[in-house]
């Protein structure tokens, strides 16, 4: 087993990981390791040849695209989230940024060594396809929110959202980087959380 490597066991207590059987994995993380990554560094950059799949083990990781200068998320992984599932399939580079937010550490299964193992245990392919399509209904929702919703309202939905995850009345996120969650510019937020608090919601 490589160093810092994580036992089948480990992997499968990971939430959405027991659907995988006790072989499957076992043959994922026969070849898997462990990687670190400090804030603001990258997993992989959009356009890169995709090398492998990701699982978050601790930490938060954005997934960003660039388009016209201006930065867009298209979703955020915490642990048990996968990345890197659609380029690995399709073939083609990676199509968005995956940034650590925090610290992270992060399971890095090759690409050679996946496919390998695909060939024993067709069901790891089911299994992260099934990720993968449920990401695609996120990715629905999110483009359905950013339609039909004004900014305020997709503000209060983020802040109530991750005061739920944290557990906590205070999120630490500068006002750039919740922009670019939101799907606008910073002084569109600037405005909204100033009229927010006038009316003391926040």
């Amino acid at each position: 087993m490589p160093p810092s490597s994580l036992t089948a066991d480990e992997l499968r207590s990971i939430s959405g990981f027991r659907a995988l059987s006790q072989p499957a994995a076992s043959a994922l993380v026969s070849h898997a390791r462990v990687r670190s990554f400090s804030p603001n560094e990258s997993l992989f950059r959009e356009g890169d040849a995709s090398d492998g799949i990701f699982v978050v083990l601790e930490g938060e990781v954005r997934m960003v695209r660039t388009s016209r200068g201006r930065r867009h998320v298209f979703h955020t992984e915490r642990r048990g989230g996968t990345l890197g599932e659609a380029p690995f399939f399709d073939g083609q580079p990676y199509p968005a940024s995956a940034m650590a937010m925090t610290p992270v550490r992060a399971l890095y299964l090759e690409r050679g060594d996946v496919e390998r193992v695909l060939r024993t245990n067709p069901g790891i392919a089911r299994f992260f396809l099934s990720r993968l399509a449920g990401r695609v209904r996120v990715l629905l929702d999110r483009v359905d929110g950013l339609a039909t919703a004004n900014v305020e309202t997709r503000l209060a939905e983020y802040l109530l959202e991750r005061s739920a995850q944290s557990g906590s009345t205070t999120i630490a996120i500068t006002q750039e980087s919740l922009a670019e969650e939101l799907g606008t510019v910073r002084e569109v937020v600037m405005r909204v959380l100033r009229a927010l608090r006038e009316r003391e919601l926040i």
